[in-house]
């Protein structure tokens, strides 16, 4: 079994080598699902379909829709990692998803304020 390896979301500088910090395993794959949470589609060229839509100008008719629309889009971009996503409307009218994600023994979770 290999380890995997790349650049830590968000980017830093690694202030004991002076270049990019370098994230593995767990690490590496909470950066690639907030790097996705944040992303819109169409904002990477190269990848117009990467990212969740951003529904602030639409009004959400089923959280459980909108929630499996996000498992669905980060299972297609990080198929390593299990997930389980849910969401609720607070009183205040915002939507907040949260992303249980789990690689192999490692179990993490990430609320998102819509």
């Amino acid at each position: 079994m290999t380890i995997q390896k790349g650049i830590a979301f968000p980017l830093q500088i690694d202030p004991i080598r002076g270049n990019l910090k370098v994230a593995s395993e767990g690490e590496l794959f909470k950066g690639h699902i907030l790097s996705w949470l944040q992303t819109e589609p169409k904002q990477r060229v190269m990848r117009p379909l990467y990212g969740m839509r951003d529904p602030l100008f639409e009004s959400i008719q089923d959280i459980n829709t909108f929630s499996a629309e996000i498992r669905e889009g980060l299972i297609r971009y990080i198929p390593d990692v299990e997930f389980q996503v849910a969401g609720n409307i607070n009183d205040r009218g915002e939507a907040l998803i949260t992303v249980y994600w789990q690689y192999q023994d490692e179990e993490e979770s990430i609320t998102v304020r819509i």
